[in-house]
């Protein structure tokens, strides 16, 4: 069974990553098989049209002082060979597609609402657009995002109030 899998640490909450997870999974269409606290699963795209069974998409998660370690696997159970380097391909998709919703704050659970707003507490203070577009530039110099995900992202900014 070919397996890869990574760690990082997100700079927020928990309770905030699995916001990320969650619209990245939806951006994505990957459909969720499992929704808890500590642990998502996902099903990932099929890598080619012969394949019956799609990757397995497991992430664990574990919050520490207002940050969050993050642990994703990518699985197939497959009786077909598959390369390694398209289960690299997804699970770099997964730790990109979460880092860039984390560090730019543009979730899109409910567009209309920014996280934090309407919970009781205090909200953290909004970035303005120039600073989180600034910090999209870099993600996108350093290789860490596509041109496509830029793209999406900056419009995400692009449209805040």
């Amino acid at each position: 069974m070919p397996t890869v899998s990574t760690e990082f640490t997100a700079p927020c909450a928990q309770d905030r990553t699995i916001l990320a997870i969650q619209d990245l999974a939806n951006s994505l269409q990957w459909p969720i098989l499992e929704l808890a606290a500590t642990r998502i699963v996902l099903n990932g795209p099929r890598i080619n049209q012969m394949q019956a069974v799609a990757p397995k998409v497991t992430i664990e998660l574990i919050e520490v002082s207002n940050e969050t370690k993050v642990s994703v696997t990518v699985s197939l159970i497959s009786w077909q060979i598959t390369p390694k380097k398209q289960l690299i391909g997804i699970m770099g998709q997964i730790v990109n597609g979460i880092s860039v919703r984390v560090q730019t704050q543009s979730i899109a659970i409910n567009p209309t609402v920014a996280l934090g707003e309407g919970q009781g507490g205090n909200s953290a203070p909004r970035t303005d657009r120039i600073d989180q577009l600034e910090r999209l530039q870099k993600l996108l110099e350093s290789g860490i995002l596509t041109s496509e995900e830029f793209d999406a992202e900056k419009q995400k900014i692009l449209r805040q109030d």
